[in-house]
């Protein structure tokens, strides 16, 4: 991994950057830190902040080559169309890596891949990837992408855009950076009343973000947990009853994906330890 940094570019201007003591540095006198091996183009906080936290704590949850299942391969497979073989030494950017998922898949079928997120879910998906001489990964804005412009055979951006602040921003900005006769793969959530309205309409999850956001960041996964410690076994007695699914969507905030994801056992669904 970043064994070769020589295509990285300034975000601001474009320009080539410099490798010199530990920073990649600009003509105009710009300056970006390689901290644990990953160049970093954006602030050390920012509203990503709570994605890189769960990641760090979970970072193989998602791994197919963690559960020994092929969920993240199956979904990649679908929105490239089955295409998976032909991204051998095909020049791709993915964007939003998080711990790396769909990094491990990009990279078994032999992708030159470019990656980044705006968290530092980057530190997983090192741990995770690293050792991949074909990957390139740093911590990066996909507005200011530190990355030349018309130059991927893919760009891929996979549950990313509906947490940006523009995703039609977004859009332009990954538009730009695949070259003639190139792909851009995306994709977004549904939109449904029940993802915006409080109940009964829509699920008890819209509240419980609400109060969760507003307590202080080092009480917040003692709180996620212990709802998921009560409402969880609750899901999971009733696992079979849709119509009781339907019910606890109402009143917790739980997102109960069986039988979705086909996962092994109880301890597989619980997302957290």
């Amino acid at each position: 991994m970043n064994r070769n940094l020589i295509g990285l570019r300034d975000p601001e201007h474009g320009g080539i950057l410099i490798s010199e003591g530990g920073s990649l540095n600009s003509e105009c006198g710009r300056s970006y830190p390689i901290i644990r091996g990953i160049p970093r183009f954006v602030d050390a906080r920012n509203y990503s902040d709570d994605f890189g936290a769960q990641w760090n704590m979970f970072p193989r949850t998602q791994l197919d080559s963690f559960t020994g299942l092929d969920n993240s391969e199956t979904r990649l497979a679908r929105c490239l169309r089955g295409n998976l073989a032909k991204l051998k030494d095909q020049r791709v950017l993915e964007v939003g890596s998080g711990a790396g998922r769909f990094t491990e898949v990009l990279l078994k079928y032999g992708a030159i891949l470019d990656s980044f997120d705006y968290s530092n879910a980057v530190d997983a998906n090192a741990k995770n990837n690293g050792h991949y001489e074909n990957l390139v990964l740093v911590q990066a804005d996909i507005r200011k992408m530190p990355f030349p412009k018309a130059s991927y055979d893919c760009v891929i951006c996979l549950g990313v855009l509906q947490h940006t602040p523009n995703p039609e921003g977004s859009i332009r900005c990954l538009w730009e950076m695949v070259r003639p006769g190139g792909a851009l793969v995306i994709d977004h959530y549904l939109w449904k009343w029940r993802n915006i309205l409080p109940p009964p309409i829509g699920g008890a999850e819209i509240i419980y973000r609400q109060i969760i956001l507003r307590l202080p960041e080092n009480v917040r996964f003692r709180f996620v947990k212990a709802l998921t410690d009560f409402w969880f076994p609750w899901h999971w007695i009733l696992k079979d009853s849709l119509f009781m699914q339907r019910i606890l969507r109402r009143v917790s905030p739980v997102h109960f994906y069986y039988p979705h994801y086909k996962l092994r056992d109880r301890q597989m669904y619980l997302p957290v330890a």
